[in-house]
């Protein structure tokens, strides 16, 4: 197994073309993502190490694969 460092700027995106707003990204990175009341999704766009890994998640599991992370661990 090959250990990368870590990249400077983790930066989150959301598809808007693709999101359907199913809220999979706000259960699974809460302090990350937000499905508001208003039924827009809201979320940082610049993430730091401590919520890589729930972020990883929340794009894995979206449905529509809307979530993207650029930066994180070099391959």
């Amino acid at each position: 197994m090959k250990l990368g460092r870590q990249r400077e700027g983790i930066r989150v995106s959301v598809d808007n073309d693709r999101c359907e707003l199913y809220g999979i990204c706000a259960w699974e990175a809460p302090d990350v993502f937000e499905l508001g009341r208003d039924g827009r999704l809201r979320f940082r766009r610049a993430i730091d190490t401590g919520d890589l890994e729930q972020t990883a998640a929340a794009a894995r599991l979206c449905p529509t694969q809307a979530v993207v992370i650029r930066g994180g661990l070099d391959e």
